[in-house]
């Protein structure tokens, strides 16, 4: 299998084999079988499916998610195999694991994490915006309140941007001279910050909504110990890449007046700058048709939060 075959939809669209299915069912105890599937969209690094569950006449949901083997994605399992455990009991609404096949030994060769089902679906047509956004606040400000275990977060060794790489302006910017700019500030040396227990990929795609609140947080592969507008600003770029930096600058005012901090600028500016020309194609698909937007305005979206947050560094 590819690359090409694994991030063009190849693995991610293909159904639970047999042999996966056999084990899920050994793994939900005697008598239990697999009585149905459902692939669970917007995944873009895994297969993640519903599973129902039949055992004594009762059915259950359980999620799957599988790696394609032999592409050296192990260890993205392993991480959120530990990573579960260390928010297992926070209070945050976060999956419990059933079942682990970190080699893929009884899977077909793809690693498999077999997952309790949490209530609700992903929601981004909010009708009342600053409400959700508020919500999405106090998630994070609970995530980051918690005193719990991980590593201090390395800006350029835990992220896919490196200055020393040589940073690239967007093909479409309107302002070349803005992410010039942004990325003369990259150069310098990283701000002291209060660390904090971040998530690191604090998407609205990660959040599972029920009733006008948030009732999952998923995606626990990256936890690390690091500035809090890490957390924000990745979730300040989704917002401006999907709807507006007017929605970008509301999420950050938000959580400054209910957290009861100022945000680091530098730290913001950072997370804001994981925008890149896969951004359009990688959103398009973790959104999966969830919502209407605007694909060619995006970049022209993101460039103004990064105006903004530059406006803040002075």
């Amino acid at each position: 299998m590819t690359d090409g075959d694994w991030r063009e939809g190849g693995f991610i669209q293909r159904r639970p084999s047999v042999e996966t299915l056999a084990w899920v069912a050994a793994s939900m105890g005697r008598g239990s079988r697999i009585v149905g599937y459902r692939r669970l969209t917007g995944g873009v690094c895994s297969a993640v499916n519903r599973l129902t569950v039949e055992r004594h006449g009762m059915r259950t949901f359980v999620v799957l998610r599988q790696y394609p083997g032999g592409l050296g994605l192990r260890g993205s399992l392993e991480k959120e195999i530990a990573n579960l455990g260390v928010v297992a009991g926070s209070g945050l609404p976060v999956p419990s694991i059933l079942a682990t096949d970190v080699a893929g030994a009884s899977t077909g060769g793809s690693p498999s994490l077999v997952m309790t089902r949490l209530p609700g679906h992903v929601h981004l047509t909010p009708a009342e915006p600053r409400s959700w956004m508020a919500r999405i606040v106090e998630i994070a400000v609970l995530l980051h309140s918690l005193d719990l275990p991980a590593k201090m977060f390395r800006p350029w060794t835990d992220s896919w941007i490196a200055p020393l790489d040589g940073f690239q302006v967007p093909v479409d910017a309107q302002k070349p001279a803005v992410w010039k700019a942004a990325f003369g500030f990259m150069a310098e040396p990283p701000p002291k910050d209060t660390a904090v227990f971040l998530h690191c990929d604090l998407l609205p795609v990660n959040m599972l909504w029920s009733r006008g609140r948030i009732t999952g947080l998923t995606d626990w592969n990256g936890i690390h110990r690091g500035s809090r507008a890490i957390d924000v600003g990745h979730c300040q770029r989704y917002l401006a890449a999907l709807y507006s930096p007017g929605w970008s600058e509301q999420l950050r005012s938000l959580y400054e007046s209910i957290a009861g901090v100022t945000l680091d600028p530098w730290w913001e500016l950072y997370a804001l700058l994981h925008y890149d020309d896969r951004a359009p194609k990688s959103i398009r698909s973790q959104v999966a048709g969830r919502c209407p937007f605007d694909v060619t305005g995006m970049t022209s979206r993101v460039e103004v939060a990064i105006e903004t947050a530059l406006g803040r560094l002075g």
